[in-house]
């Protein structure tokens, strides 16, 4: 008998074949076990009492049931795994290195439990907190406070910010993960991380170089055998080309192989990646260098355009040059608040010696985190004086070195004592136009041409 598909003959003898019946047993029990648990949990839903007593949902009482990976499970599995948001205080590029706090106290963490260390970085709170809630994550490395822990399914770990008393956080079950944290998160522990990270910031800093002689000859106006790239680059910048030779000599002492922690390399200490940006391959080559500086230069100078005194312009061009742009303007941000003229380099530079310290680099203004502040603010004092030194008068003055421990802002500003101070001994004894100190013969001068003193014969009244 033929027995014909689509017909009820021919799906009886499907199901009692023993090809359908192997291919599809473990299908067919498993329809017939969720048949039998539909009525069971029906009768649990509906005989259950007082909701309010009971789960929410199955789900929730299947994950209340579940085990929460704590720390056996870290270390169980080698790694662990923590969150934390990009940020310069946090996690972020510092040239060819990642550097932040939360970063390093988390490479920390992972030493001391010895496993490793796998970084998440989230696009925000949020995102952090719904990771730790689905076990993505193992740490919320991010600063929280007391309050918004507490209303969060959370517990509260160390390290805590000295400052603040804010700390890192962990899920509300991983109670062995968090004794572990108390353990290693101490006070002293996370200053030695935040110490030894700064450290490793200045160190980039250093550079190598073999100081050349700060000039060939002030008398005939040449200050080393690249006066001529620094001549061509000042007439990009309008600038006078004394002062683009006193920045080379402060970055590099006139060595075209001086070389820095960070990989700034060159008489200008101009890096790899900056070269690149405008298209320089041979940026080692003396004129290259200078070219490319130039060309950062020019771009800083923009930056920085709504400065309209030019020469007080300059201050804040030669600082953004030494540590980015970010930094300087961060610290006038922070100038700003604290009611100063951020305009004013006297004002700002008090404000980068504050972003070397945890209250000035963890402030919410501070963007770009931690600076080497005494580092710029010197190096700015440098070239000045070496500009100085080039042409024997400045056309503004050179800039004080504020105090450590300097008040707020209006101490800082243009009025300051120690600025009239100067501003009196300058009124009292003027420098002369065109003279300059001879670093051989203390207190002879080199008169310029224009000096009035040349004006005066011997015998003269005057003399």
């Amino acid at each position: 008998m033929e027995i014909r598909p689509n017909t009820w003959s021919y799906r009886l003898f499907a199901v009692l074949s023993p090809r359908f019946y192997s291919k599809n047993f473990i299908l067919l029990r498993r329809y017939l076990l969720l048949l039998a648990l539909v009525p069971i949990l029906f009768l649990a839903s509906s005989c259950g009492g007082d909701k309010a007593s009971g789960p929410a949902s199955q789900s929730d009482a299947l994950q209340a049931l579940a085990p929460v990976y704590d720390l056996d499970s870290i270390l169980d599995a080698g790694e662990i795994v923590v969150a934390t948001l990009r940020g310069a205080d946090t996690y972020t590029a510092f040239d060819d290195t990642i550097i932040g706090l939360q970063y390093a106290l988390a490479d920390s963490l992972a030493r001391h439990l010895g496993v490793r260390l796998r970084m998440e970085v989230a696009e925000d709170s949020a995102q952090m907190l719904s990771l730790l809630h689905d076990e993505k994550i193992d740490v919320y490395a991010l600063w929280l406070d007391k309050a918004a822990i507490d209303s969060l399914p959370i517990l509260a770990s160390a390290p805590r910010d000295s400052l603040t008393q804010r700390s890192w956080a962990v899920r509300k079950g991983a109670v062995k993960l968090a004794e572990a944290l108390s353990e290693w998160g101490t006070a002293a522990m996370a200053d030695s991380v935040e110490a030894r990270l700064f450290r490793f910031i200045r160190a980039r800093h250093l550079v190598r170089k073999n100081m050349q002689p700060p000039y060939i000859s002030l008398e005939k106006d040449i200050m080393s055998i690249y006066d001529a790239h620094f001549k061509r680059a000042a007439r990009e910048l309008s600038w006078d080309w004394h002062l683009v030779a006193a920045l080379s000599y402060e970055e590099s002492g006139f060595d075209p192989n001086a070389v820095s922690g960070a990989g700034a390399r060159g008489l200008m200490q101009v890096m790899e990646k900056t070269a690149a940006m405008y298209g320089v391959s041979d940026f080692l080559e003396p004129r290259q260098n200078i070219d490319v500086a130039t060309l950062h230069l020019k771009d800083i100078i923009h930056e920085f355009s709504d400065i309209r005194d030019a020469y007080e312009r300059i201050k804040f061009v030669v600082a953004a040059y030494n540590c980015g742009g970010g930094h300087i303007r961060d610290a006038q941000a922070l100038c700003r608040a604290d009611g100063g003229n951020d305009h004013s380099w006297q004002s700002v530079s008090g404000y980068c010696l504050m972003l070397s310290q945890p209250q000035g680099y963890r402030n919410p203004l501070a963007r770009h985190g931690v600076m080497i502040g005494e580092e710029t603010v010197m190096h700015v004092i440098k070239v000045l004086r070496r500009w100085e030194q080039y042409i024997g008068h400045l056309p503004t003055n050179i800039p004080i070195y504020p105090d450590e421990h300097f008040e707020p802002a209006d101490s800082l500003s243009g009025t300051s004592a120690s600025n009239d101070r100067r501003a009196e001994a300058n009124r009292r004894h003027p420098k002369p136009q065109g003279a300059r100190s001879n670093r051989f013969t203390q207190g002879t001068k080199i008169l310029g041409p224009n000096d009035p003193r040349l004006l005066h014969v011997p015998g003269d009244s005057a003399w």
